[in-house]
């Protein structure tokens, strides 16, 4: 068993020879002569108990103590003060400067011995109770984080559910188990999704990503999901999956609000950014046409002078109620770019096809039939629309593509408003 190790500090070398001697049977001795000395060998290897003189020149006991106290390395290291001061007033600073005990000079072995053994148990007990805070504090992570657990066989059938994973979904034991996760699965889920999870699994590999999950009570909630093979420890044949999974509803909230405009629930223009350049790449390794629409609302300053900014913003709510019916398929995206400037992304589409599309999007703003007595070109609100098809072929950045729709929509509205304006 390991000798603890105890560091006397002193510069007088009859009382390091006194103390050395009493204790060096039972404890593996350190000896330092100066304070600066003691502090460079603790930081090389750390004591667990130190003896430490207060009177030294340069530095003095207090001054040590004052530099342990400091550092988050070394403020846990016990430390007991042996002096030749006995005042009451001198063993309160003692204690003020974090010494654990106090022992005057002369001392006997005996009460040497007591101290120094007293105070080492104490310290390794306190060690032991910082292990175990430190256990506790983990295991309250995990419970803080809903982790839930679930094992399946290979087919997915569930054999066993954590009380986490019930109280998260809402379902009991009993009604899980031998059941499919599609107890939970969530149908905004596209099913790309789960074939590339199986496809992983089913190679032996491990699969994490985020899945959107359904309650008992039909409301969804988000996981941060983790699944991997179980093996038979005897024969090492593959026996099922378990998954380890923790709700990550608040943050897919969050992620949700700022992404989205705050009056029309569209995308906002950040999102904007993101989904541009990630369908302009995914366009591009299709070789499919993406095309992009940039919508003005006409004469809307007029509206909302007319009408005030209430009367405004619900017409800019409405609007993208219309641009939301327009936008149901997978690859079509409706925004707020700002103010009462709107954006469509979508593909799939020809050009013709998109004018089209995009014809029918203004006609149905105007067939709201929202009275704008103020619009020099309808008795009704209406927007001018610029419309950029890109070719997967075409060289253009993401800047390019929003100053281009912007231009026709420039030139839809220099030639009348209320018009499609594609390019040439």
């Amino acid at each position: 068993m390991n000798k603890k190790v105890v560091l006397i500090v002193d510069d007088e070398p009859a009382n390091i020879n006194l103390v050395a001697e009493i204790l060096h049977n039972l404890y593996e001795i350190r000896i330092a002569t100066n304070g600066m000395m003691a502090l460079g060998m603790i930081e090389k290897a750390k004591p667990n108990l130190i003896l430490l003189d207060i009177n030294m020149p340069q530095m003095n006991g207090y001054e040590v103590a004052a530099k342990l106290k400091s550092s988050k390395e070394t403020t846990s290291i016990p430390f007991i003060f042996l002096t030749a001061k006995s005042d009451a007033q001198s063993i309160v600073e003692g204690f003020k400067h974090g010494a654990v005990d106090y022992i005057s000079k002369p001392f006997s072995k005996e009460e040497l011995l007591a101290r120094v053994e007293t105070h080492l148990k104490l310290y390794m007990l306190q060690d032991s109770l910082n292990e175990k805070v430190n256990e506790l504090s983990n295991y309250l992570e995990i419970m803080d984080q809903n982790i839930n657990f679930s094992t399946t066989d290979l087919k997915g059938v569930i054999t066993k559910v954590s009380s986490a994973f019930c109280k998260v979904c809402g379902y009991t034991k009993e009604e899980l188990i031998s059941k499919t996760h599609n107890i939970v699965r969530h149908e905004d889920m596209p099913k790309e999704i789960y074939d590339d999870l199986w496809k992983t699994i089913s190679q032996d590999l491990v699969w994490k990503g985020e899945l959107k999950n359904k309650k008992k009570d039909g409301t969804s909630y988000w996981v941060e999901i983790t699944i991997y093979p179980e093996f038979d420890r005897k024969n090492g044949k593959k026996i099922g999956y378990s998954s380890i999974r923790h709700d990550i509803s608040d943050k897919k909230r969050i992620e949700e609000i700022s992404i989205h405009d705050e009056l029309t629930n569209l995308y906002n223009r950040r999102h904007f950014n993101k989904v541009l350049h990630d369908e302009l790449n995914r366009a591009k390794r299709d070789k499919k046409l993406l095309s992009f629409m940039m919508i003005d609302v006409d004469n809307f300053k007029l509206y909302n002078d007319n009408y005030g900014h209430q009367e405004g913003d619900s017409v800019l709510f409405e609007i993208a109620k219309v641009l939301n019916n327009y936008c149901k398929r997978a690859g079509d995206f409706a925004f707020r770019l700002g103010g009462e400037e709107f954006g469509i992304l979508f593909s799939e589409l020809t050009e013709e096809e998109s004018k089209t599309y995009a014809n029918a999007i203004r006609k149905a703003v105007e067939d709201l039939k929202i009275p704008h007595e103020k619009n020099s070109i309808s008795s009704f609100v209406t927007i001018s629309v610029g419309l950029l098809s890109i070719s997967p072929k075409e060289k253009i950045t993401e800047d390019e593509i929003y100053k281009k729709a912007d231009n026709l929509l420039y030139k839809a509205k220099e030639s009348g408003r209320n018009r499609v304006c594609a390019q040439e």
